[in-house]
């Protein structure tokens, strides 16, 4: 058998697609703690220090429908809460938890859509937007651990 040669430029090379880009965050224009003592900003880059009687207000760009605000503990599991959201020139979220929050513990504020995570607008798509949390505060102790009941043996 004759020997093939193979010209490497006529074979063609397997050329992958690029990966579809991850949606833009949604646009916020306002994210702030509404603590007893008054608002304080919250930062979407470092965890902020808020008050456990907080409750919370974000206003995003534009008028979206789908958008809401969830409150996620340590597990990831929501919190509690009383929300709303009003359409207008832009979109006013507000969230209030239903019992203060443990003191020392981190929470997740995430604005998300309300059907799935990423929030859509039409046809159009943001990724969800979150701020961590720590609730001011020294974390309760934890509740004693119940000592099993000893079994006592009956003897005959």
């Amino acid at each position: 058998a004759a020997p093939s040669s193979q010209d490497p430029t006529s074979s063609k090379a397997a050329t992958a697609s690029p990966a579809p880009a991850a949606p833009a965050p949604v646009s916020i224009t306002r994210a702030v703690a509404a603590e007893p003592t008054g608002p304080s900003a919250l930062s979407g880059v470092a965890e902020t220090v808020i008050d456990p009687a907080s409750s919370f207000h974000v206003e995003v760009s534009g008028r979206i429908a789908d958008a809401r605000l969830v409150l996620l503990d340590s597990a990831d599991a929501h919190v509690p809460a009383r929300s709303t959201c009003e359409l207008g020139a832009t979109t006013q979220l507000t969230l209030s938890p239903a019992a203060p929050l443990v003191p020392g513990s981190r929470y997740v504020l995430r604005v998300e859509g309300a059907s799935r995570r990423e929030v859509r607008d039409g046809d159009r798509s943001y990724a969800p937007l979150s701020f961590a949390l720590l609730a001011a505060g020294t974390p309760p102790p934890p509740e004693p651990k119940r000592k099993p009941k000893s079994k006592s043996r009956k003897r005959r």
